[in-house]
């Protein structure tokens, strides 16, 4: 039998409320600062490796400044995303909202994916009937399962059973094709 792991607490967390004369949010999500310590940890390996490569070993490490460019990430990546990019999603049964706005993903006009056509970073761009437009990275949408079933629900619908616009790609990445 499946055990449900346990969802994180919303204690601490910054995602939007529901929007007034909707239902309430039944998923959320938001970055967490592990994720953000593990993104600067990265960054910073890269550039450590790239400052290797470039003088064929360790001869670097030897000039003080040169640190100044590989451990930067590790403090001021985390720091960047958890007060300037991370305000989070909320979903409802028929509604998607970040801090910029919401969405109604059942009466959605508009569903087109832009970004990188080998798949690794894209992004969603949502409008609907009454004129209000999202853009949101999958990935962000995607980290919650339950959450992006909302959401694709809605968008499946849309594009099924309404009147809403795809491009190719969204036709190919969300696999929006009726068969």
């Amino acid at each position: 039998m499946w055990t449900k792991l346990p969802r994180r607490s919303s204690k601490f967390a910054r995602y939007p409320k529901a929007p007034e004369g909707r239902g309430p949010v039944l998923e959320w999500y938001q970055s967490t600062i592990d994720s953000a310590i593990i993104s600067g940890l990265i960054v910073s390996a890269i550039l450590f490796a790239l400052m290797c490569l470039r003088d064929w070993g360790f001869e670097w490490m030897g000039t003080w400044w040169l640190w100044l460019f590989v451990l930067p990430p590790v403090i001021l990546w985390p720091l960047w995303i958890l007060f300037f990019h991370s305000s989070g999603i909320s979903a409802g049964a028929d509604w998607l909202a970040l801090k910029d706005g919401h969405i109604d993903t059942y009466e959605l006009t508009e569903v087109t994916v832009e970004g990188a056509s080998a798949g690794l970073a894209w992004t969603l761009e949502l409008k609907d009937k009454k004129g209000n437009e999202l853009s949101i990275d999958a990935a962000d949408v995607e980290a919650n399962q339950a959450l992006w079933d909302l959401v694709y629900n809605g968008i499946l619908h849309s594009v099924q059973h309404g009147s809403a616009k795809t491009n190719q790609k969204a036709l190919d990445k969300l696999k929006l094709r009726s068969y």
